[in-house]
């Protein structure tokens, strides 16, 4: 399964976003964390587009329960919320959640010829 999500940066923000999302280390960290099996990650013009792929049948856990069992991920939220445009309040009950719904695309289809 394919999830794919995207956003923007805020103006003037665009290179700390790019520097905070584009550490390989940190994707494979947080693939795991998310029990996906591939992260990639297209930046430009200040605007990010990330797919994740899932093993099929999988269920993605929810941000807020990554966070909630991995301070690290929860500091590494903690900055991203800033930097995007229309972005997100970890302190703010259901922000991440309607952010979340915001920036993740419906999957059409998935072929392989």
């Amino acid at each position: 399964m394919l999830v794919a999500f995207t956003f923007p940066a805020k103006p003037g923000k665009e290179e700390e976003l790019k520097k905070l999302l584009g550490d390989p280390d940190a994707g494979r960290r947080a693939a795991r964390l998310l029990g996906a099996t591939r992260n990639t990650l297209f930046f430009s013009q200040g605007r990010m587009i990330r797919v994740l792929e899932f093993p099929d049948g999988a269920e993605p856990p929810s941000m807020t329960e990554i966070i909630e069992q991995n301070p690290d991920f929860e500091r590494f939220m903690r900055q991203l919320g800033p930097l995007i445009e229309g972005g997100f309040d970890l302190d703010r009950p259901g922000s991440l959640e309607e952010f979340s719904r915001r920036i993740t695309y419906p999957l059409v289809f998935d072929l392989r010829p």
